[in-house]
C-alpha cells in the first residue's frame, strides 16, 4: 500500500513511522494495493487529521479534530479501521451471495 503523510505541523520520524505502521495494518481489509493520503493540519488550538483511502472496491474519507494531536490521530485511525472493516464485510458478503 502506498502511504503519503502530509503535515503542516512538525512531526518526528518515529511518529510518522507509527502512523504508517497502523495504516499498513488496514491492508488485510483491502483487496488490492490501493493508496492512502494522511493529512495533519492545525486550525487554531485544534489539530485536524484527515485520511483518504482509495482501493479498487471503495474509497474512504474521514476526518477528526482534537486539541491533542495524538488523540486526534488515534481516534481517526480507529474510526478508519471500523469503517474499512464494515466495507470489507459488505464486499465479502456480496461475493458470497452470488
Amino acid at each position: 500500500m502506498n502511504i503519503k503523510i502530509y503535515s503542516e505541523v512538525k512531526i518526528d520520524k518515529i511518529f510518522e513511522d507509527y502512523i504508517k505502521k497502523k495504516i499498513e495494518k488496514f491492508q488485510k481489509f483491502i483487496f488490492d494495493d490501493g493508496y492512502t493520503e494522511f493529512y495533519i493540519k492545525k486550525d487554531g488550538p485544534m489539530f485536524l487529521t484527515e485520511i483518504y483511502l482509495h482501493s479498487k472496491n471503495f474509497k474512504v474519507f474521514l476526518k477528526e479534530s482534537d486539541g491533542d494531536l495524538n488523540k486526534s490521530v488515534e481516534n481517526l485511525l480507529d474510526r478508519t479501521k471500523k469503517k474499512i472493516r464494515r466495507l470489507h464485510e459488505k464486499v465479502v458478503n456480496k461475493k458470497e451471495a452470488k
